[in-house]
């Protein structure tokens, strides 16, 4: 950072990238944190670490909850991708983020569960998402807040059933057909309360195969295949798919296995190419787009990084933190995400400095007195 025009104090930036987005000449870049780089979903802990920190847990939750709306099955899983990348496991072991997102859960359960935590606009388009696993509820959440209206079709009689329970069979090993961690009842029913809060139309009982893929694309505007494995998307020999139908999670095509926090990644990347084609841009081929159309693997995780198959389903409540415990494993955190300057045409106009949620951004202005 050229220290003539701006200065950020490393121990109170958040790495929000909120001074990156309106810096008027686009000086500057955010340097990402690398548990940021490595969460497949991109959560910003480094920010939700900081608030808890400094004793704001109520801004934190919020921080969260803008992040994904998850929170409380990250505090079951805990987010192995990003511990793993943690700078702190060179310098004293590695911040423990899942013990540290559980408390957070519990202590600001309003604002971790809001259904609503910003404004949205409202659109006239329609989108039907088939299964309510990670990949679709994830895609449920993200096009909603966009405005869309949004259906989703279950087969089984509840909602999200493959996250609820581990399926028969339990304790065999991932290649058996894998498991997945149950959620615990209390955080499943506050998260589908949320999303049912948002105005998504859940219907469960509701099979909806290949066959009826053509009537759906008809009736709605987009559809979104995240059914799970066997329901590949049909192609034809050039790769070409339905306009407007998409897929994620197991639905893409050579998608062996995936896991949970994968199928969510998967689920917000096709959640975003939807986006772009309702608002009316063209789609090209590329490996991200390709993905969103059923076409090509994800690839969020090396397969040696399963995220959930090692982790327990529920932490004992006796190993929660209290108040301190939690700001003090907070505070470890080393700050590797910070603002950095591409070029040194500063106008001196401000918006970053006056954006910054902590005032860890100063600018110096040399002809200015404050």
């Amino acid at each position: 950072m050229n220290s003539s025009n701006i200065a950020v104090n490393a121990n109170a930036c958040l790495a929000c990238g909120k001074c990156v987005d309106h810096c008027i000449m686009d000086n500057l870049r955010l340097v990402l944190p690398p548990c940021r780089q490595a969460s497949p979903l991109g959560i910003n802990y480094q920010g939700i670490l900081r608030l808890t920190a400094a004793g704001k847990p109520a801004e934190a939750a919020k921080l969260l909850r803008s992040c994904t709306p998850f929170g409380g099955f990250l505090a079951v899983w805990g987010d192995k991708a990003a511990s793993q990348a943690c700078s702190r496991s060179r310098k004293g072991g590695a911040l423990d983020m899942a013990r540290v997102l559980s408390w957070l859960v519990q202590r600001e359960e309003s604002a971790v569960y809001s259904a609503d935590p910003d404004p949205y606009a409202h659109s006239c388009k329609t989108v039907a998402v088939i299964g309510s696993g990670p990949a679709g509820l994830q895609a449920a959440h993200d096009l909603r807040r966009k405005g869309y209206a949004i259906t989703v079709y279950e087969a089984a009689p509840s909602i999200g059933s493959t996250l609820r329970f581990l399926p028969s069979g339990e304790g065999s090993s991932p290649a058996e057909g894998g498991i997945l961690p149950s959620i615990p009842a209390e955080i499943m029913d506050k998260t589908i309360a949320m999303l049912l809060g948002m105005g998504i139309d859940i219907r469960t009982f509701s099979p909806k195969g290949q066959s009826e893929l053509d009537e759906l694309c008809k009736t709605y505007d987009a559809v979104l295949c995240a059914s799970g494995k066997g329901s590949v998307l049909p192609a034809d020999d050039l790769g070409w798919v339905r306009d407007n139908l998409f897929a994620a999670g197991a639905c893409v095509k050579n998608q062996k296995q995936i896991g949970t926090l994968q199928a969510m990644a998967s689920g917000a990347k096709a959640a975003r190419t939807i986006c772009n084609f309702l608002e009316g841009f063209s789609l090209d081929y590329e490996s991200d787009q390709r993905t969103a159309r059923g076409l090509e693997r994800f690839h969020g995780l090396s397969d040696a990084q399963e995220d959930t198959a090692d982790m327990p389903a529920v932490k004992p409540s006796a190993q929660e933190y209290s108040d301190a415990e939690a700001a003090s494993e907070a505070s470890r955190c080393l700050g590797c995400g910070s603002p950095a300057e591409r070029n040194q045409t500063c106008w001196y106009c401000l918006p970053c400095e006056v954006v910054c949620p902590t005032h860890a951004l100063y600018v110096r202005v040399p002809y200015l007195v404050r």
